[in-house]
């Protein structure tokens, strides 16, 4: 079992909000695999022949985490660099939307972590990376940022329809967070939601739960739960 701990803190409104914790951890097979989500496989043939994305996401939209890691001394010339990155993007692009950014305080301290929402499913994220493929300003800005980076990676994730649907936070520079991603074992996806869909029921509704992702391009197998302190 593999488990990271890290603190991310705040940048500034609207484009970065503070991020608590984050961690992850791989888990065995083992959970039961009754639950609200395999009932779904008892239903007629087309419901037999979704596949688990469709069964565990009812969303249109998809999102991408990306994950980058800033020189340290750098950092806050990133920051400042990619508030420019997005004032061209907002100007080219009116269906992408940045959710959230934060910094990490205690872990990988280097580390910046980006959640973006295409509201149009796979459409609008094809358009948005020929977008910055081609905008001679967006490329030009985006050179100026992996200058200041070590690496970055990226990830395309649909929400879990049993978690809050994430959405931009008014409140959410007042707040902490904690991203807990999980690494599941092939297979066990549909068990995890069973699980998960009854934990969410009894979850109180106080902002605590913002969001629920798991992976769907990029490393398979990963859900990352995202709670609000």
């Amino acid at each position: 079992m593999r488990y990271n701990f890290s603190v991310l803190s705040c940048l500034y409104r609207w484009y970065f909000h503070e991020l608590f914790l984050f961690s992850s951890f791989s888990v065995k097979p083992g959970l039961n695999q009754s639950g609200p989500l395999t009932n779904i496989f008892k239903g007629d043939a087309d419901q037999a022949n979704k596949t688990r994305s469709d069964l565990l996401s009812t969303s249109t939209s998809v999102f991408e985490l990306q994950v980058v890691s800033v020189k340290l001394d750098r950092l806050s010339e990133y920051l400042k660099d990619f508030g420019r990155y997005i004032d061209i993007l907002k100007v080219n692009e009116k269906d992408t939307h940045l959710l959230g950014s934060w910094t990490c305080d205690i872990g990988d301290q280097g580390n910046i972590y980006h959640l973006w929402q295409f509201t149009e499913g796979y459409t609008d994220l094809s358009i948005h990376h020929n977008l910055i493929r081609n905008n001679k300003d967006l490329v030009l800005c985006q050179q100026k940022l992996d200058s200041l980076l070590h690496s970055r990676k990226n990830q395309v994730c649909l929400p879990l329809s049993y978690w809050p649907y994430p959405n931009p936070r008014e409140d959410g520079f007042e707040n902490i967070y904690e991203l807990r991603s999980y690494s599941l074992q092939p297979g066990t996806m549909i068990e995890w939601g069973n699980h998960w869909a009854r934990v969410m029921e009894n979850v109180a509704e106080d902002n605590e739960a913002v969001a629920g992702l798991f992976s769907h391009i990029g490393d398979m197998h990963v859900v990352h739960h995202l709670w609000s302190k």
